[in-house]
């Protein structure tokens, strides 16, 4: 079977844009494979015959030769397959300030000469390949492209690939580090017995009512919709929750979570964003919207919460008690959530990230550097009836920055997985985890969590031609952990239930755990203690992305050493 990809929507235009564009680097009649001083070309035609009937062909097996068998069919996979984007959609997402930056960093890849950046190029072979009504599919984009000499430029791309593999290495170690040490912290906790506490992946014992309404912020001039799901039959004002969905998203996202913690007597709502909601990215690619998000998100999203906090006291006097509130968020609502909890945004340190442009390993940066767009006093959103946060797969480490983290001071909780391409774990929360100094905190490290739960699904509301490529991560006992966990959390931190703390316990979730899901807690983790994880050896995967350089490296030098001259 071929590789699958674990990509929420906007991660995936930005990898289809590169295994495209990747393929455009091939166009014309031929494509020049560009290593320092060598140059190898391939045919067009060789790409097209392996692409539908699977043959490889002379110089294609320089390359190809070089990748595991099971990789090439991704390979041939996607050379074979249609995006269903439209020439106006294309256009509209590579007219975004997200598709202009991704235009250069790939014109380093793929250009059009040597030392020639190729985005112009790019772009004039992705909307006329997406014009013609055979669509937009990589062999169609050869087709398309405009110039007749396209150079791939493999130092670069072997410098992407170094990173990655470092980035592969660090996930490793950090995962195995904290596996380690929260199995440390479980043999020094007292024993837990789940069999002895309640079930809390089970619904509670009150009915829930859904109420949606249409909110409206005059001061802001801003509306947005919320669910409010609301318990039934409680006997007082029952503590709050509000829940943020990340970009592209919507408050469908956390329904299930939210009806589940109503279920158990909280005041429970989901939020859905205007200017960085999955509305604004349909907007975009149908030309209502000039950009993927709204910049001034960063203030709007975590002030929606507190309105929302607002309108609770307003409408539920009896019932909502605001002043026991959490937030919980995923992705760019983890930002949400830390911001509410009292990180600030430091511009400076922003500055200093955002300086070296798009980072491969770390797609997140294309969204916390848009921050800088924020006037500089736009750096405190805290919001004091919020009395704990939990940020899911936060994008978060550089519009923060260790100065920023430090000034949580509420009880805060961060969940990283390991197979998380878009807000990489080792970057985006491990790290940012050991700037915290709030006196409560918690890691959960979940191995098979990628930044998306559903991604297939997502993709297929898009693009059901790449559903087949893209990785089906809806796995049950993921859904139990969220149940359980949040449940756990906010019953602990936001209703101040004491009892509740055993299924936060180290022990606790490494014995419900089943593999391949397995869960890790810290409650806290030093700089000191991430830099010896660090030190620490690693497992590698079967094929190290380095040997692969090396022997692609060494492929390519053979085939072009010059026959002996004939005497």
């Amino acid at each position: 079977m071929p590789k699958k990809i674990d990509l929420s929507w906007y991660s995936l235009v930005i990898a289809g844009t590169i295994a495209m564009t990747t393929g455009a680097v091939r166009a014309a009649d031929s494509v020049k494979l560009g290593f320092g001083p060598i140059e190898r070309a391939v045919p067009v035609t060789e790409l097209e015959t392996y692409a539908k009937q699977g043959r490889i062909g002379k110089e294609l097996d320089v390359f190809l030769g070089a990748i595991p068998q099971r990789d090439r069919q991704y390979i041939r996979e996607f050379l074979r397959t249609r995006a269903d984007f439209s020439e106006r959609q294309v256009a509209q997402f590579l007219n975004s300030t997200f598709g202009k930056k991704l235009l250069v960093y790939l014109g380093d890849l793929v250009q059009v000469e040597r030392d020639v950046n190729g985005a112009k190029a790019i772009r004039t072979g992705l909307i006329s390949a997406a014009a013609d009504r055979e669509g937009l599919s990589v062999i169609n984009f050869f087709r398309k492209y405009p110039t007749p000499s396209v150079r791939l430029n493999l130092e670069k791309g072997f410098e992407v690939a170094n990173r990655l593999d470092r980035l592969d290495r660090d996930t490793k170690q950090i995962v195995a580090g904290v596996e380690q040490l929260s199995a440390q912290l479980a043999r020094s906790e007292p024993k837990i017995n789940p069999q002895v506490l309640p079930n809390l992946a089970l619904a509670g014992q009150y009915p829930v009512t859904r109420q949606t309404e249409t909110l409206r912020d005059r001061r802001r001039s801003r509306r947005f919709i919320v669910d409010f799901y609301l318990p039934q039959g409680v006997p007082q004002r029952r503590p709050t929750v509000v829940f943020s969905h990340g970009l592209a998203s919507d408050r469908q996202h956390f329904a299930a979570i939210a009806r589940h913690i109503a279920s158990h007597g909280f005041v429970a709502v989901t939020i859905e964003h205007p200017g960085s909601d999955l509305k604004q990215l349909q907007n975009l690619l149908e030309g209502r919207r000039k950009e993927v998000f709204d910049p001034r998100e960063f203030g709007d999203r975590p002030q929606d919460v507190s309105y929302v906090l607002d309108e609770l006291e307003r409408r539920f006097p009896g019932l909502a008690n605001v002043q026991q509130a959490g937030v919980v968020g995923h992705s760019f609502g983890g930002y949400t959530a830390l911001a509410l909890a009292g990180a600030t945004i430091d511009f400076d340190y922003l500055q200093t990230q955002c300086r070296q442009g798009i980072d491969a390993a770390n797609a997140s940066l294309l969204l916390q550097c848009e921050a800088l767009k924020l006037p500089r006093q736009s750096d405190n959103f805290r919001d004091p009836r919020i009395s704990f946060a939990l940020a899911i797969n936060p994008v978060a480490s550089s519009v923060f920055g260790p100065q920023g983290m430090a000034q949580v001071q509420i009880p805060v909780a961060i969940v990283a997985g390991n197979e998380d391409t878009i807000a990489p774990a080792a970057i985006e929360q491990v790290q940012p985890f050991t700037w915290l100094v709030a006196p409560e905190r918690y890691l959960f490290v979940v191995r098979g969590l990628g930044h998306v739960v559903d991604a297939r699904s997502l993709t297929t509301a898009f693009m059901p031609s790449l559903s087949n490529v893209i990785a089906d991560n809806k796995i049950p006992p993921l859904s139990q952990y969220g149940r359980t966990f949040v449940l756990a959390l906010v019953q602990t931190h936001v209703a101040r239930q004491s009892s509740y703390r055993a299924y936060l316990q180290a022990d606790y979730a490494l014995t419900i755990s089943q593999a391949p899901n397995q869960v890790s807690i810290l409650r806290s983790l030093t700089p000191a203690q991430l830099e010896a994880i660090f030190q620490s050896p690693v497992a590698t995967s079967d094929l190290d992305r380095r040997q692969l350089i090396t022997r692609l490296q060494r492929r390519i030098e053979e085939r072009n050493t010059p026959l002996p001259l004939k005497k």
